[in-house]
């Protein structure tokens, strides 16, 4: 008999394996980015289909194998409905762009715990904040994932450096900076004036605020906050350059957010 273990995972993607299988990709808590076999599931009269839609929260009992472990069951814990099921498309943009974020960032086997209970959290506070009626929502709530993103760069040891000039090390004080992106930290105005930076752009005040705030605030903290439009966007394209400086490659997802209203 199979050696099996049971585990609590994300489904982030799936990709077609052999003649009737899928291959599932999982984020799980307890042993980091899984790949699993799901036996027949590119049959319309699998069972298992609908427990693997991409970011359904589920329990899976999983086979030991070979090349690929199997799956043997799952059931589900949470679909998030209210993103699934936005009507202004939103939702399933976010869905698909923290799927294919984390499954570019996150490498190897190896147990998640913070990263993996930062992300329930934000999903849970997403599911909620999106039947809400809100001026530029769509911002707002890609600002909401974007400080979940800052945190769990942090947790991956990929942390910018906000606090202090990269150059002279003096404490950043909210004047004219800039964002260098090749160095992955705050450069100071001063320093910007004799150093060579090509891979940059300049932040706001505001913004340099917001991103040491990330840094030491829960999610739930900027529910309540009232930034504007100018600076959300600001901080979300700041994200965005640091995103594709650590993931190496274009987020593709990005190009379905323009075109959502």
């Amino acid at each position: 008999m199979a050696q099996t273990y049971n585990t609590t995972g994300l489904i982030l993607k799936r990709r077609d394996y052999q003649e009737n299988d899928r291959l599932f990709y999982v984020y799980t808590k307890d042993h980091g980015k899984i790949e699993i076999v799901a036996k027949g599931t590119k049959k319309i009269s699998s069972k298992l289909n609908s427990y693997l839609e991409p970011f359904y929260l589920v329990n899976l009992m999983i086979a030991k194998g070979k090349v690929f472990d199997k799956l043997a069951n799952a059931n589900i814990i949470k679909s998030y409905e209210n993103l699934r099921n936005d009507k202004e498309l939103i939702g399933f943009f976010l869905i698909n762009y923290l799927s294919e974020i984390i499954y570019n960032l996150i490498l190897g086997q190896t147990p998640q715990n913070k990263k993996y209970e930062l992300l329930i959290e934000l999903l849970d506070i997403l599911d909620v904040e999106i039947i809400k009626e809100r001026e530029n929502k769509k911002e707002w709530l890609l600002f909401l994932s974007n400080i979940f993103m800052l945190k769990f760069l942090n947790h991956l040891g990929y942390r910018p450096e906000i606090q202090r000039c990269l150059v002279c090390h003096k404490a950043i004080l909210l004047t004219k900076n800039i964002f260098d992106f090749s160095r992955g930290g705050v450069i100071c105005e001063d320093c910007k004036k004799v150093c060579l930076i090509e891979d940059y752009i300049k932040v706001s005040d505001k913004v340099i605020k917001l991103l040491q705030l990330a840094e030491t605030k829960d999610l739930k903290y900027f529910l309540s906050m009232t930034n504007g439009h100018d600076e959300i966007n600001e901080f979300n394209k700041v994200l965005q350059r640091l995103i594709l400086v650590n993931t190496e490659r274009p987020i593709k997802s990005m190009e379905f957010y323009k075109v959502v209203p």
